[in-house]
C-alpha cells in the first residue's frame, strides 16, 4: 500500500514536470529601436561647436563684463621718474550674435586714445579668442584667453611688437569683483624676457539707468 502511494506520487511529479516543461506562449516584438550612430572624433568636435552643446559657464566673463565702466588708468612708459601717467576713461561693453560675442568700445576722456575690440568663446580651441584695434597703431591684435571660474580671474595672451620692430608677447590679467574690475597689461622685453607693467587700470561699472 505504501509503495502504491509512492508510484502514484511519482506519476503526478512526472506529469507536472512535463506539462512545465511546455513552451510559453509567444507575445510579438515591439518595434526595434536602432542606437544613435557612433560619431567619429571629427563628427564630435564639429558637434561642439554649436551653442547648445556649449556649457553656459562659458558665457559667464561675458555677461560679467556687460555694461559702461569708467576707467582709472595708470600708464607706464616715458620716463620713469614720471610714472604712473594717470587718464580717466569709459567702456562701453555690449553683447552681440545673441550673447555669443562681446564688443568694447574704450576711450580715453582727453580723447587721446581710442580703441575697439571683440572676443567670444571659440569652442574649436576650447578657449577664448579676440582681437583688438586701436586708435595709436595699425595693428591687428589677436588675442587668446582663459577664465577660471574659481577665483574669477581672466588670463589673455598676445604677439605684440616692440619700438624696435621686433615681436614680443604681451599678457593681460583681469579679475571681476562684481561692480569692479582690474585689467593689467605686461608686455615681454624681448631681450630679457622679462615682463613690465605697461597699463592697470580699474573699472568701475555704472549704475543702469
Amino acid at each position: 500500500m505504501r509503495y502504491g502511494s509512492a508510484a502514484a506520487v511519482l506519476i503526478a511529479l512526472g506529469l507536472a514536470s512535463a506539462g512545465g516543461a511546455q513552451e510559453p506562449a509567444k507575445t510579438e516584438a515591439g518595434p526595434t529601436v536602432q542606437a544613435p550612430p557612433k560619431l567619429s572624433a571629427g563628427q564630435r568636435k564639429y558637434q561642439s561647436i554649436f551653442p547648445v552643446n556649449v556649457p553656459d559657464e562659458v558665457l559667464e566673463p561675458l555677461k560679467a563684463e556687460e555694461g559702461v565702466w569708467d576707467a582709472d588708468v595708470e600708464l607706464y612708459v616715458g620716463d620713469i621718474a614720471k610714472q604712473p601717467i594717470r587718464k580717466k576713461g569709459v567702456q562701453t561693453n555690449r553683447l552681440a550674435s545673441k550673447g555669443n560675442a562681446m564688443l568694447n568700445a574704450f576711450r580715453y576722456d582727453d580723447g587721446s586714445y581710442e580703441g575697439t575690440g571683440m572676443w567670444g568663446w571659440d569652442a574649436y580651441t576650447n578657449r577664448y579668442t579676440g582681437v583688438w584695434i586701436d586708435s595709436d597703431t595699425h595693428l591687428v591684435r589677436h588675442d587668446i584667453g582663459y577664465y577660471d571660474l574659481q577665483s574669477r580671474i581672466f588670463r589673455w595672451e598676445a604677439d605684440t611688437m616692440q619700438p624696435d620692430g621686433v615681436t614680443t608677447r604681451m599678457r593681460i590679467v583681469q579679475q571681476f569683483k562684481g561692480d569692479v574690475r582690474t585689467f593689467q597689461i605686461d608686455v615681454m622685453d624681448a631681450k630679457t624676457g622679462l615682463f613690465k607693467k605697461l597699463i592697470y587700470m580699474t573699472f568701475t561699472r555704472r549704475a543702469a539707468p
